[in-house]
């Protein structure tokens, strides 16, 4: 692994260089979507959001980072002829390795069953992650699924996004482990921007009372707290497109579901915009 992270480095050493000469080089807005435990939603809701960004702007990315255990190929019923071991490996070059889906949708999986990906240490995890998006378009949206838990390797990734999407439901296992993915990611990165995400919830009420009682145990204990908080509603179509192998975005794209993930996507694109904007006047003010 020592030498995959080398070669890695020199890839994104390699890029930096080239782009020195520009005032300013628009890079992609990243958005890494996690959940404390598995089984909330968390790669159907990626899937879908990405999909959904395409389709408003011409294109988007997915990373599948669930190292060793990628299922998002799976729910596109597609068969990538790469994956990011490839990648680490140096069998392919980034630019290369992604998977052409529909509307503009770009997918690198990481494979499933894979020991070297599953094993994969923080560090190279951060720097393949860096090669990835160097090789995305500037003004892409890059989403990234990663495994649940706060594993190392899930909170560096986690600790480098624009933006975190935290998937909750209203068990209280789940809650649990939401609290503790907030707990050790802002101890990571106290500037981190996460949205709470309270999935599978039978009203915007129950989905409300999720996300306060969560607020104030973050306030109480940790001194902050998520900075914003969207609703996914309970929805069969959401399951029958997992058993069909077809996002329920465009198989059912007149459901509650489907209509709530627009909205998120609304948001998360002008957010983007925002940021891009942000930058340019910054460097402007700097040259």
């Amino acid at each position: 692994m020592i030498d995959q992270a080398y070669a890695l480095r020199n890839l994104v050493k390699d890029k930096a260089n080239y782009d020195d000469d520009c005032l300013v080089r628009q890079t992609p807005y990243t958005v890494a979507i996690t959940s404390g435990k598995g089984g909330v939603g968390k790669t159907s809701l990626a899937v879908n959001l990405a999909i959904t960004i395409a389709g408003m702007r011409g294109g988007a990315r997915l990373i599948d980072a669930d190292f060793g255990l990628s299922n998002a190929d799976v729910l596109l019923s597609v068969t990538p002829r790469y994956t990011l071991e490839d990648v680490a490996l140096g069998r392919v070059a980034p630019a290369d390795a992604w998977t052409q889906y529909s509307n503009g949708l770009k997918l690198i999986s990481s494979g499933s069953g894979l020991d070297s990906m599953a094993n994969i240490d923080g560090v190279t995890s951060v720097e393949l992650m860096k090669a990835m998006l160097d090789s995305a378009s500037g003004g892409d949206i890059v989403i990234i699924d990663t495994a649940p838990g706060i594993d190392d390797s899930v909170i560096n990734l986690l600790s480098h996004a624009n933006e975190v999407l935290i998937v909750t439901t209203p068990e209280p296992t789940s809650i649990t482990d939401s609290y503790a993915s907030i707990k050790v990611l802002t101890q990571a990165n106290p500037d981190s921007q996460i949205t709470l995400v309270s999935n599978c919830c039978a009203n915007p009420s129950q989905a409300g009372a999720v996300a306060n009682g969560l607020d104030v145990i973050c306030r109480r204990f940790l001194g902050r707290s998520f900075q914003r908080h969207e609703y996914i509603p309970y929805d069969s179509a959401v399951g029958r497109g997992i058993v069909a192998q077809k996002p329920f975005i465009t198989q059912y794209s007149h459901t509650p579901a489907a209509s709530w993930l627009r909205k998120l996507a609304i948001k998360l694109t002008e957010r983007e915009r925002q940021w891009q904007s942000s930058r340019t006047i910054e460097a402007l003010v700097e040259a």
